[in-house]
């Protein structure tokens, strides 16, 4: 693989978790607790049609969104399609300067012993030189590691499986339907990267580093809790990481809280998809619970 291959290629994994860092997606079985999904169908408070909430997992593809057979038909019943944010032409190389270091280095804000053990994993896990990324954040590095442990223990069904928040948008797209995005790229990039000093986000890629095998198997009971619609254990998950509450409510619940400002006018208007993490889902400030305390009905549906 060529240096310029390589580059376009990391900056596609990029691409696809800076749209989110926590969540996940695959066919399953609805589980014993019919509360616990990741599909949900919106009525009531005088709507005269209903709309759906679908919980995404960002680093699976559309192989597994086209096996949802009754997630596909409201998605295709529905005229407008909303994710948390337009995924457009300008995107990628946003994000690539959002992630670039000013004024330092990363082998600058790690110590030699640091740098070299990220270096390795990163090596064991992608073929990569840690070298090439040397003037991008830690949380970047982070992300990309993360990627590469998905890929590895759940490789994507081939090169046209497209990680499902952009294929929704792509299919939306395509058959001319209203694609709205909830927030900015600015906000995104406040979230994912802003909220934390240097020192703060080489502190977490450190800890995740060290623990790699504690993140691989947190890893494969992620997916698994995901393929089960179980929204408990992956908030339970969540809260096993190493965010400070205030870090959390700038990740989950001050976007949602935001969301909800432009959701119940989108959803009077006519039959709504929104796609967003999963974890958007969870919990008392969670979208299922924000929509129930503003007067919507909100039941699990199973996914095929």
């Amino acid at each position: 693989m060529t240096f310029v291959s390589s580059v376009r290629q990391v900056r596609s994994y990029i691409l696809v978790l800076f749209i989110g860092c926590c969540n996940v997606f695959a066919g399953f079985a609805q589980g014993e607790n019919s509360e616990n999904s990741v599909f949900w169908e919106i009525r009531g408070k005088d709507l005269s049609h209903s709309s759906f909430l679908f919980g995404t997992f960002h680093l699976v593809g559309s192989h597994y969104v086209d096996s949802l057979t009754t997630v596909m038909d409201k998605f295709s019943g529905s005229r407008t399609v909303v994710g948390e944010l337009l995924l457009d032409s300008t995107m990628t190389v946003k994000m690539m300067v959002a992630a670039r270091l000013n004024d330092t280095t990363l082998d600058k804000l790690l110590t030699p012993e640091q740098f070299q053990h990220t270096a390795a994993w990163l090596k064991e896990l992608s073929g990569y030189d840690l070298k090439m990324f040397n003037g991008m954040n830690p949380m970047t590095i982070q992300i990309f590691l993360m990627t590469m442990l998905q890929q590895k223990y759940f490789p994507p069904r081939g090169p046209k499986d497209v990680p499902m928040d952009i294929y929704f948008q792509q299919l939306a797209k395509s058959d001319g339907r209203k694609l709205v995005g909830l927030e900015s790229f600015e906000v995104q990039v406040n979230a994912l990267f802003n909220q934390f000093s240097l020192q703060r986000q080489a502190e977490m890629l450190m800890e995740f580093v060290d623990e790699k095998e504690k993140a691989k198997e947190e890893l494969i009971v992620m997916n698994k809790s995901y393929r089960n619609g179980d929204l408990g254990k992956l908030e339970h998950l969540l809260s096993e990481q190493t965010y400070s509450q205030s870090e959390a409510e700038v990740l989950l619940d001050n976007r949602n809280k935001k969301w909800m400002e432009q959701l119940p006018a989108l959803i009077n208007e006519q039959q709504t998809f929104i796609a967003v993490g999963a974890l958007h889902l969870a919990g008392e400030n969670g979208l299922v619970n924000l929509l129930r305390r503003a007067g919507y009905t909100v039941v699990p549906v199973a996914t095929k």
